[in-house]
């Protein structure tokens, strides 16, 4: 039955409860098991209500609640420690900058081109340099944040400051070159361009960028190879720094050291279990790293917008200021407006208490998955 779709399984439950199921498979799929696993939980649930005679509701209660249980006992630590991501791929990053870009050359060069005349040279090298570095300091600096969540330190460095400095330098190279002259280019140009850009992305090889799963005692028969994959997961998925890593991690060396000297003959996946799941555990105790990244998620964005402030001030200032300096002036005060409510201490407290609430979950469910 495990093999089955989800849907098909449903479709076995008795009229009355098939609601409490399709609820109960949302939960899980929300949740991230895939159809998989969905199905196998789907059909040990409806075995157990043909066993028992009773409702779904009657012996499972809120197929949310239920659902969400299950899914953590059901989720491999894997899936657990990349639950913790936004987002799964690079590329899927990549996709979601260019076609932002994308659409903002359409959209804007459709306006220009209403206003100048599609012939017409409107477009300044100075504003191609502004989307490149601009476009550059944005893309990159998502990319070491992606990177470095997934504990590639050196990938993420590289690429962060390697694609920062490059996309500053071809900017800086465009604007002495170009200046304020107009781009050889016309306005009917710029919306052909953003839409192939925009169409273009979904052409790109989209796919998960999921690690390899070592599994077993002898994936880390190197005590020193499962401490650094923990102290890697610990800093990366969970944010600590390396000190308060080091500090997490004494406890467990400790207790290795002192089995290691009584001559326990023990490996330290079956003492401690995997790195992922130590991990998992330890996650539960990780406010002061949620603190700094919720504060850095928020701060990272206003300074972006400070960047842009002295020009938009300098246009709305001028004495031939247009619609749209007075617009775009009005918006960056609404954005730095709500930026700055959402740093209240409340709207801090709350998001820590509500992941670390979800992480005990996960710890909780994936002790359930190995009792079973």
């Amino acid at each position: 039955m495990a093999s089955a779709e989800p849907n098909d399984i449903i479709e076995l439950y008795p009229e009355g409860d098939r609601e409490w199921a399709q609820d109960f498979n949302i939960a899980m799929w929300w949740k991230d098991l895939n159809d998989s696993q969905c199905a196998a939980e789907l059909g040990k649930a409806l075995d157990a209500i043909r066993d028992s005679g009773q409702s779904a509701e009657e012996l499972f209660g809120d197929p949310a609640e239920f659902g969400e249980g299950r899914a953590y006992a059901r989720l491999t630590p894997q899936q657990l420690a990349d639950s913790e991501m936004s987002i799964s791929s690079s590329v899927l990053l990549l996709a979601g900058f260019g076609l932002v870009v994308g659409l903002l050359c359409t959209g804007f060069g459709t306006w220009v081109g209403f206003r100048d005349g599609w012939t017409s040279n409107s477009w300044h090298f100075w504003q191609l340099a502004a989307l490149c570095a601009g476009t550059g300091i944005a893309l990159f600096g998502h990319l070491w944040w992606f990177y470095r969540s997934k504990g590639k330190f050196a990938l993420s460095w590289a690429l962060g400051l390697g694609g920062i400095a490059v996309s500053i330098a071809v900017a800086v190279i465009i604007a002495i070159l170009g200046g304020e002259q107009t781009m050889p280019m016309p306005n009917w140009l710029a919306p052909i361009l953003g839409l192939a850009l925009g169409f273009g992305v979904f052409r790109l090889p989209f796919k998960d960028e999921t690690e390899p799963v070592r599994k077993g005692a002898s994936a880390f028969a190197d005590p020193e190879a499962w401490f650094a994959e923990s102290t890697r997961l610990l800093r990366g998925h969970y944010g600590l720094r390396g000190q308060e890593a080091a500090t997490v991690m004494a406890p467990a060396r400790e207790h290795w050291s002192n089995m290691s000297m009584e001559g326990e003959e023990a490996s330290i996946v079956e003492e401690f279990g995997t790195p992922g799941e130590f991990a998992i555990g330890l996650g539960v105790n990780t406010a002061k790293a949620l603190q700094r990244r919720w504060l850095l998620r928020r701060l990272l964005p206003l300074a972006i917008a400070g960047i842009y402030t002295p020009s938009i001030v300098e246009g709305l200032l001028a004495a031939d200021r247009s619609g749209w300096d007075i617009f775009f002036a009005v918006c960056l005060l609404i954005f730095a407006a709500l930026t700055l409510y959402e740093l209240r201490p409340a709207n801090r407290a709350e998001y820590v208490e509500s992941k670390l609430a979800e992480r005990r979950a996960q710890a909780r469910g994936l002790e359930e998955g190995r009792d079973e």
